[in-house]
């Protein structure tokens, strides 16, 4: 089926933005703190649980992702998938490098 949005670079754009979108959320609803956006993150990070917050993150790309595929969207499909990919590349060396 052909579609506008069935680009592999959307699907990719999709897959980077939106666990920016989840985190952001879970910081927003989740965490109660005095921080702010951007020192939470440096404290997730010096404290070892960025790795977990990235995992947590990513699950809307599956959601996005099984749309595309009913869709029949799929080179968006795609692009999402390596997004993910690529996400759990950096979740694995956050996970043994720090």
């Amino acid at each position: 089926m052909n579609c506008k949005c069935n680009k592999l670079y959307i699907g990719i754009l999709i897959g980077v933005i939106l666990p920016i979108i989840m985190s952001f959320g879970l910081y927003y609803f989740v965490y109660k703190g005095g921080l702010a956006y951007w020192p939470f993150i440096k404290q997730m990070v010096n404290m070892g649980s960025i790795g977990k917050l990235l995992s947590i993150s990513v699950l809307p790309n599956l959601i996005v992702f099984l749309i595309a595929i009913n869709k029949e969207r799929l080179l968006a499909a795609r692009g999402i998938v390596t997004s993910t990919i690529l996400y759990a590349i950096v979740v694995i060396a956050f996970r043994f490098l720090l």
